[in-house]
């Protein structure tokens, strides 16, 4: 083992030996992780972390990379804000990291533009070398089919003799700017999130891609400074980023994130997965439904759960020396959101929590979603894991209230009209009440939107709806969508829906607040499981103190319910129930059944 001045700043050498001491080492940890800056401080951010042991060090010393972010609000370059370039941190404990060394002390001259973002940083050991991939949001023009863009982004590598750096960037792209169809334009694809696998024969894989046009695969060349062959798309485009993929017993298992990683407190960025026989895919959920299909798969494995945490993704997986699985990631503290709103900078502290596999697939913290309370920590020395400590939550009792079937004539007196409804767009009857979409809609100052509604009773409730929405899947240039909101008033409710956009269709759980703070946005939303031809919503209701805890669930017929996230809010205790098809014009859906049910304590 290295002696301790080799990998402790020096003004931290005797806090990291005691950190690092096993005589007083504590059982247990809390997030957020400490990470430790030059000068003792606190680093409040670590977006996109990444994991990599030293292969020369006994016992294990490991390294820590994150994205090109300011980490502290005492850090400023000028008048602005410091963006260290890929901080990188060391522990023995893999709970206390100490600063090592930003990757770079500027922008790799030649390989990106004066105003590149260097985000994802993934560092693999390969060819008796260290490798460092990472974004380049904006390559230099000399990488680039289209002169003077700032959006033309890839994938570039660095090796180095050390995990720890000095890193050397390689002269060429690993992967360059994609453009999105033929022609000329600042037209690319999203070349983000690089992330390296080698299988049983050597093979390495390399995932890389977002939002921008979906994440592909493609193999790696021996000396891992270039892709080869052909790209093939695993997850969806408009729905996912970050992957990271792990192989575990028979399967290759891909961890993607959704939604917006950085809409401060109403950040609903969240993580899925699925699994394939090989690393090409393709990757399929728990139901079967694949992750890059337009009615997209993915199992939801860590989702917000209305503690302090939200926007949990964008994570790395490993084991530690006793074979236990767990998962690094980062979240929003959703009472400490921003380093700044002026500027939008989401603060994305470190988290970190224990993976078990059930029935062939991973489960996050118990399915309890990000931990806000002591666990045991990880182990630091070869040895048995601890077992499983309980299986992944199921669905809470419940007693019904009422339900309607939306039979032919008068509706129930208890629904009344939000705005009414255009003339001639809804009639009910079997096999439901069927409502034409409108160009209309309920967001933000826009709040256009017919909405169908009752009251709700007081406590804890389920609302469940069972739905059909008839739009082709290669549907909408508008976000065409249909389901239920909860509201207090136009400005402040939940919205559980099927959404139909840009050829995708998916369940959008959303959130919308009133009065918010100068630059604070009004709503956030993230995305729940698979809508099929008819689509189950939920939405459990739990009072919690002042406010209360809003979980969306969603199902395909003949399947189990999917639970996805939970919001906070304050509607208070008499909200209304409303009931819309909105966002374009041209289809139409129908509602079989809604029910409402108390939910047992």
């Amino acid at each position: 083992m290295r002696p301790f001045p080799r990998f402790c700043a020096a003004s931290l050498l005797l806090a990291c030996t005691a950190a690092n001491a096993q005589p007083s080492r504590p059982s247990t940890y809390t997030n957020p992780l400490p990470l430790r800056l030059a000068d003792g401080s606190l680093a409040e951010s670590c977006a996109d972390p990444a994991l990599l042991r030293d292969r020369t060090t006994a016992p294990s010393v490991w390294y820590l990379y994150c994205t090109m972010d300011p980490v502290s609000h005492k850090e400023r370059e000028g008048r602005g804000w410091k963006f260290r370039m890929m901080p990188v941190y060391r522990s023995m404990d893999l709970v206390n990291w100490y600063f090592v060394r930003d990757s770079f002390d500027q922008r790799p001259p030649g390989i990106a533009g004066p105003k590149a973002g260097l985000w994802a940083p993934e560092p693999v050991y390969q060819n008796g070398s260290y490798y460092l991939y990472f974004t380049v949001t904006d390559v230099a023009d000399r990488h680039s089919p289209e002169k003077g863009c700032e959006n033309d982004s890839g994938i570039a590598v660095a090796t180095s003799a050390s995990p720890a750096g000095p890193w050397t960037p390689a002269a060429q792209l690993v992967v360059p700017p994609r453009r999105v169809g033929a022609g000329a334009g600042c037209n690319f694809h999203w070349t983000f999130d690089p992330d390296v696998v080698e299988d049983a024969q050597g093979d390495r894989f390399l995932y890389y891609g977002s939002y921008g046009g979906g994440i592909y695969v493609q193999r790696l060349a021996k000396d891992g400074l270039r892709v080869e062959g052909n790209p093939v798309r695993i997850g969806a485009a408009n729905r996912y980023e970050g992957a990271e993929v792990v192989r575990h017993g028979g399967h290759w298992y891909l961890f993607a994130s959704s939604t917006d990683c950085c809409r401060g407190p109403l950040t609903g960025y969240a993580l899925y997965v699925g699994r394939a026989s090989n690393p090409e895919g393709p990757f399929l959920d728990r139901d079967g439904n694949d992750m890059a299909a337009a009615r997209v798969g993915g199992t939801p494995v860590l989702q917000q759960n209305g503690n302090r945490w939200i926007g949990a993704g964008h994570n790395t997986v490993f084991q530690d020396p006793s074979g236990q699985w767990w998962t690094f990631y980062h979240a929003v503290d959703r009472k400490q959101g921003y380093f700044s709103v002026e500027d939008k900078l989401t603060r994305r502290p470190l988290l970190l929590d224990r993976i078990d596999w059930v029935g062939g697939w991973p489960v996050v913290n118990r399915g309890e979603g990000p931990s806000d309370t002591p666990q045991p920590r990880p182990a630091v020395t070869p040895g048995p894991a601890d077992p499983v400590s309980s299986s992944p939550g199921k669905a809470q009792a419940s007693t019904p209230v009422w339900a309607e079937r939306f039979g032919p004539g008068a509706l129930d007196p208890r629904w009344s009209w939000v705005r009414p409804a255009a003339a001639g767009s809804w009639a009910s009857g079997q096999p439901g009440l069927r409502m034409a979409t409108q160009g209309t809609d309920l967001h933000v100052d826009t709040n256009t939107a017919a909405l169908l509604a009752s009251a709700l009773p007081e406590g804890d409730l389920r609302i469940e709806a069972r739905i059909r929405l008839d739009a082709p899947l290669e549907c909408c240039a508008q976000p065409v969508q249909a389901g239920l909101v909860v509201m207090r008033d136009d400005d402040n409710y939940v919205k559980l829906v099927e959404l139909a956009h840009d050829g995708l269709r998916q369940v959008e759980f959303g959130k919308e607040v009133a009065p918010v703070g100068k630059g604070y946005p009004r709503y956030g939303n993230t995305v729940v499981g698979t809508p099929g031809e008819w689509t189950g919503l939920r939405i459990d209701i739990r009072r919690a103190g002042t406010e209360e805890h809003y979980t969306a669930w969603s199902k395909q017929d003949g399947k189990d319910w999917v639970r996805g996230g939970t919001w906070t809010h304050q509607l208070g205790a008499g909200p209304k129930l409303g009931l819309v098809a909105m966002g374009g014009a041209g289809h139409s859906v129908t509602f079989g059944e809604v029910r409402v049910e108390r939910l047992a304590r």
